[in-house]
């Protein structure tokens, strides 16, 4: 989905906008489950792979039980090994998905530079896979001097009770529903002008 495509749709700026930010949280969404599920084949691949050398290496070397045994039991401890080292793998690039999914939604400009300022140490994962201890760092790093401005400025809002400043001389054109010529349709002109006879 490409700007130019829903600006030829007749869509306005701000509605190209609007539709750009949800289709890019889908599409971060999807890349997250992608980066997820390609580091869990590449574990599993990886974990498949060396078991069949472990086979092959046990069938070449097999040559009383004791060996065979001692050989098991080192077997069974590196593939617990690996399994430790898959899973924590995998626990990062959720944690790494989910802080870049948080920060584009806090409204971060540049999310490595904003990531690279979160100490990742306190971060951990819930049984929902949500990151917990980030709040209180993306709060921080909102309200700090140094790194706010990675972040969209909220807008403050105008007050409603503020009396509109018309430079005397120069009234609004339109502020006692007059029509501007050079803007408006015939339909608007004849209707005005047939209301003034």
């Amino acid at each position: 989905m490409k700007r130019e495509e829903l600006k030829g749709l007749g869509l306005s700026d701000e509605q190209v906008d609007k539709v750009m930010g949800i289709h890019g949280t889908d599409v971060n969404d999807l890349k997250g489950q992608v980066s997820q599920l390609t580091t869990e084949r590449d574990a599993l691949k990886q974990r498949a792979a060396d078991s069949d050398k472990q086979l092959n290496e046990l069938k070449a070397a097999h040559k009383d039980d004791k060996d065979f045994q001692a050989e098991i039991g080192k077997l069974k401890a590196d593939n617990k090994a690996k399994d430790d080292a898959a899973f924590k793998q995998l626990k990062e690039t959720q944690l790494n998905y989910q802080t870049e999914l948080a920060l584009v939604k806090a409204g971060a400009l540049n999310t490595k530079a904003a990531s690279a300022l979160i100490d990742k140490d306190k971060l951990g994962l819930d049984e929902k896979g949500n990151v917990t201890g980030l709040d209180e760092q993306l709060e921080a790093l909102k309200s700090d001097d140094s790194s706010k401005f990675l972040f969209k400025a909220e807008e403050a809002q105008k007050p409603n009770d503020t009396p509109p400043i018309t430079v005397p001389g120069n009234p609004n054109p339109n502020a006692n529903g007059t029509l501007n010529p050079a803007t408006a349709t015939y339909e608007e002109l004849a209707a005005s002008m047939a209301n003034e006879e």
